[in-house]
């Protein structure tokens, strides 16, 4: 369109000069001027609507696969796992800032004894304006309508409340989120209890720990946060996450593996063989319905993974691997959505979030590592693939926003560690009634 309207100009200027020399140069010089002012709109146009992850796309060689969880651009099409449910990302793709503006790195200070971190008035004047930009998305996607969804058929009927009833903490404990036991009708009689493991999650003296949980994200690439995440007594890691390759920036120590349904039933997940998924703790989780009894999601779970469970369990019986109960996943989206002002996603937690809720009975304190968008925040869904997706950033399907706001009321670091070094610290007292 735009050429339409040059050509057309063009010819206009062309018809109405007369041949004298100096008309025809200054004819030109306005003709150049206008042209200057469309192309210079135009881009400034082009610039305004773009995201600050733009991806120039070369459509003969790649492929944009998009989908409200995992909008995803693959090499190949036949690359893409075939991961539900598939919406639009139209909502998440308008987010536009200079990362650089925010950046800043803290002053180190000693006098001969001891060294003293200070960040300079201008450092915390940038990570103010960052933490303002990082909130104010997530409250907006928050306040986001809730598309009608019945998916998982949650009946949530309390008024939204305007103030938090406790703390979060408190509120996510007395949700209990927890495994499966053998003891309990209907695993006393039936052939899966008979593969559920007599151990618990965490020894009895793992109680008072320091833990971490690591998130997945591409901002963990070259964040060189290995040696910190492996100073942590008990680490929590997610799915398939790789650590070989990857120590210095996400450590090689891992204690927990908290796994989707989808990890432990899809062949390309490699469950049986992956030697990532030995030696370690593993508490897999599958949604199940809202109330649904245990008797109706065995016989329907979203994903079958029984059998892969009882096929692990047989090849490795000293497995420490659980399942968790899925009306505690539940219970833990309850307990968000009591502690949120507005509607949240009718669609189970995520994974990081149902972890959360079981480190909380054990733990001291919790460090979780680029959780909240920081400063290296770089568009990567994962830090282990290119795959870009902001919706793994501010969420799409799960009710991330309203999880990672909650995190943050939670939180007792200073806002440089958790905007700049990318560490949010939860304080748990395992003792407090609540």
């Amino acid at each position: 369109m735009r050429l339409h309207w040059i050509a057309y100009l063009q010819g206009h200027f062309l018809r109405k000069q007369k041949p004298t020399a100096g008309r025809t140069v200054v004819s030109s010089c306005l003709l150049l001027l206008l042209l200057t002012v469309i192309f210079v709109g135009g881009a400034a146009d082009a610039l305004g609507k773009r995201s600050v992850f733009y991806v120039k796309l070369n459509t003969t060689e790649k492929t944009y696969k998009a989908s409200d969880e995992k909008p995803t651009l693959w090499s190949k099409e036949q690359d893409a796992p075939r991961i539900r449910p598939h919406f639009s990302l139209a909502k998440t793709s308008n987010f536009l800032f200079d990362l650089n503006r925010y950046r800043c790195d803290e002053v180190r200070a000693g006098n001969g004894t001891a060294t003293v971190e200070l960040v300079s008035a201008d450092c915390r004047n940038r990570t103010a304006l960052f933490r303002a930009k990082i909130i104010g998305e997530l409250s907006r996607r928050l306040k986001e309508p809730v598309p009608e969804s019945g998916q998982y058929q949650v009946r949530y009927n309390r008024p939204f409340q305007q103030r938090p009833l406790g703390t979060g903490q408190c509120r996510l404990r007395q949700a209990n989120v927890r495994v499966l036991s053998w003891k309990e009708p209907p695993f006393a009689w039936n052939e899966i209890g008979t593969y559920l493991p007599v151990t618990p999650v965490f020894e009895a003296e793992a109680s008072n720990r320091s833990c971490v949980i690591v998130a997945s994200a591409g901002s963990l690439k070259r964040s060189r946060l290995g040696a910190f995440i492996d100073g942590h007594d008990i680490v929590m890691r997610f799915n398939h996450a790789p650590t070989e390759g990857f120590e210095a920036d996400v450590g090689a120590k891992t204690t927990i593996r908290v796994l989707n349904s989808q990890v432990v039933t899809k062949p390309e997940y490699r469950l049986l063989t992956a030697p990532l998924f030995r030696n370690v703790t593993i508490a897999a989780w599958d949604p199940g319905k809202f109330d649904q009894p245990l008797s109706e999601w065995l016989a329907n779970p979203d994903f079958n993974l029984f059998e892969n469970f009882k096929k692990f369990r047989s090849q490795h019986r000293d497995a420490n691997f659980h399942i968790i109960d899925p009306r505690s996943i539940w219970r833990a989206w309850t307990a968000l959505q009591d502690l949120t002002p507005f509607p949240i996603r009718q669609n189970p937690p995520t994974s990081g979030f149902i972890g959360l809720g079981l480190l909380l009975p054990v733990c001291r304190y919790i460090d979780i590592v680029e959780y909240i968008p920081s400063t290296r925040m770089n568009g990567l869904c994962h830090y282990y693939d290119e795959e870009l997706n902001l919706g793994c950033t501010f969420g799409a399907w799960h009710p991330l926003a309203a999880e990672k706001l909650l995190v943050f009321q939670m939180n007792a670091a200073s806002d440089y560690t958790v905007f700049q070094q990318g560490t949010v610290r939860i304080y748990s007292d395992p003792l407090d009634p609540c």
